[in-house]
C-alpha cells in the first residue's frame, strides 16, 4: 500500500513543477544569454576559459532565481528575472575572482592560503552538480546557434556602461518590455528609458566609427 506524501512535500513538489514548466520554454534562450555573458567576461579578462562554462553560469543563476522565486509575478516573468540573475551572477563571480587575485598579489607566496573554492577548479565544478535541466524531456529544446550573432553589442567593451548593456540586451535582443526590464534590474522605468537611449546612441556611434 503506497504512502501519501505529507501536504508540505506535495506543495513543494507542485511548486517545483510549476517553476520547471515556466522555465522550460525559455531555457534555450537563457543558455544563449549565458554564452554571450561568458564571451563578454572573457573579453574583459574577468573569466578564464571554461571557468565557468555557460552551463555552469546558467545553473548558478537559475539556482538564485529558484531561491528568490517569490519575486516572480504577473509583472515580472521568469525570463526577465533569469536574465538579470545571469548578469548579477557573472558580476559576483568576476568580483570574487578579482578579490582573490588582488589578495594573492599582495601576499608573499608563503602567506597565501589556498582558497578551497578554487584550490582545484576541476574538483569544484565536478562537485557543483548542475541542477538544470532537471528533466531532459522538459529542457530538450534545441539551441539556435544562429541567434548568437544577433547581439554583437555585447562585445562593445568600452562603449557601453554595464547597466546600459544589460538594458539594451534585455529589451532589444530578448524582447523584454522596458517596464519589466526595470523591475528585474531594480531600477526605475525612467532610469531604464534613459539607459536604453544612451546605449542606442553609443551603439550608433560605434557603428559609425567602424565604418
Amino acid at each position: 500500500m503506497s504512502r501519501t506524501a505529507p501536504p508540505w512535500r506535495q506543495a513543494a513538489q507542485a511548486d517545483r513543477q510549476a517553476f520547471d514548466r515556466a522555465l522550460a520554454p525559455t531555457y534555450p534562450e537563457l543558455l544563449q544569454a549565458a554564452q554571450r555573458e561568458v564571451r563578454h567576461r572573457l573579453t574583459l579578462g574577468q573569466f578564464a576559459p571554461d571557468n565557468p562554462t555557460p552551463e555552469q553560469l546558467l545553473d548558478m543563476a537559475l539556482q538564485r532565481v529558484w531561491r528568490e522565486r517569490r519575486r516572480l509575478s504577473s509583472t515580472l516573468g521568469i525570463k526577465a528575472f533569469a536574465l538579470a540573475s545571469i548578469f548579477r551572477t557573472a558580476e559576483a563571480l568576476a568580483a570574487r575572482e578579482d578579490e582573490r587575485s588582488r589578495t594573492t598579489t599582495e601576499l608573499f607566496p608563503e602567506e597565501v592560503e589556498p582558497d578551497p573554492l578554487y584550490e582545484n577548479d576541476d574538483d569544484f565544478w565536478q562537485s557543483h552538480e548542475l541542477e538544470y535541466p532537471k528533466n531532459s524531456q522538459v529542457f530538450s529544446g534545441t539551441v539556435d546557434r544562429a541567434r548568437e550573432d544577433v547581439a554583437e553589442e555585447d562585445e562593445f567593451v568600452g562603449w557601453l556602461a554595464p547597466r546600459e548593456r544589460e538594458v539594451l540586451l534585455m529589451h532589444e535582443v530578448h524582447g523584454v518590455p522596458l517596464q519589466e526590464v526595470a523591475l528585474a534590474l531594480g531600477i526605475t522605468p525612467a532610469e531604464a528609458e534613459g539607459l536604453l537611449a544612451s546605449a542606442r546612441r553609443r551603439v550608433r556611434a560605434a557603428d559609425k566609427a567602424a565604418h
